[in-house]
Formats: structure tokens, sequence, C-alpha cells
């Protein structure tokens, strides 16, 4: 009889948890209109498309979405490509949403959006706050002529 011996913590995938090489994310519903998605760890040019993914696949049936990515210890330039995509696809979907950033997006967020055209808020209370004061689209599309 054999054993093998794992340094790794072994895990069946949950839905609504989602492990992609050092980073978390999870979904939860806050109302029938709302979902919160959240990331822990890392976020950058190996995992940035699986954040990207991950919201599509939990954002859809909701009309908004509260992002939070406060917990994150790092965030890259390739994570904020992400968040461009997502404000375009919930702009096309008609879903409004707030990024609750932490230090590391907010850095990113310095650089790559300095008028501050995402909207954000301090905390995932406050994020649900803005988001019962009404509609935010953040981009908005039009027919070409």
């Amino acid at each position: 009889m054999s054993a093998a011996i794992s340094s790794e913590p072994v895990a069946a995938p949950r839905p609504g948890v989602r492990h992609a090489q050092r980073g978390q994310f999870r979904s939860r519903e806050l109302s029938q209109t709302t979902v919160l998605v959240a990331a822990v760890g890392e976020v950058d040019a190996a995992n940035s498309a699986d954040l990207f993914s991950f919201i599509e696949d939990h954002v859809a049936g909701y009309q908004q979405l509260v992002l939070d990515l406060s917990p994150l210890d790092f965030f890259g330039t390739d994570g904020f490509s992400a968040l461009h995509t997502v404000n375009v696809r919930c702009a096309r979907r008609g879903v409004d949403w707030v990024l609750v950033p932490g230090p590391a997006v907010s850095r990113v967020l310095r650089v790559c959006d300095p008028e501050g055209t995402l909207a954000t808020a301090g905390n995932i209370v406050s994020a649900v706050a803005v988001l019962a004061r009404g509609p935010h689209r953040h981009l908005r599309l039009t027919p070409l002529p």
C-alpha cells in the first residue's frame, strides 16, 4: 500500500469559488438584483483573464455588481485591463457596478484611471449604498449612424 503526501491542501471546487494561480475568486448574491464578486491574493498577467471570466460567469442575471478587490495583496496593470473590459461588458448589458479597491488596486487606479471614471467605494456597505442611489453607467454605448 502506498500513500501520497502533498504539501498543498486538496479541495473539491465549489460553485461560486474558483482558484486561479495565486488568486481566489468568490461570489455571493446580496439581493435578487445584486451580486458580490470578491478576489483575494493576487491579480496579474497570469490570472487577470480568469478574474474577468469569473465575473462574466457570475454577473449574468443580475442588474448590479459589487466587485470587492480590497483584500488583494497585488494588482497588476493586466488587472486594470480586466476592469476596463468588465466596464464595457456591464455597460453593454445594462449592469450597474461599483468597485471596492484596496491599497494594491488604488495604486494602479491612480496611474491607469487618474480621472476616476470607475465608480469606487470604501467598503461593501458603501458600494451597495452607491448602487441604491441609482444607475451610474460608467460607459455609454451609442449606436453607429
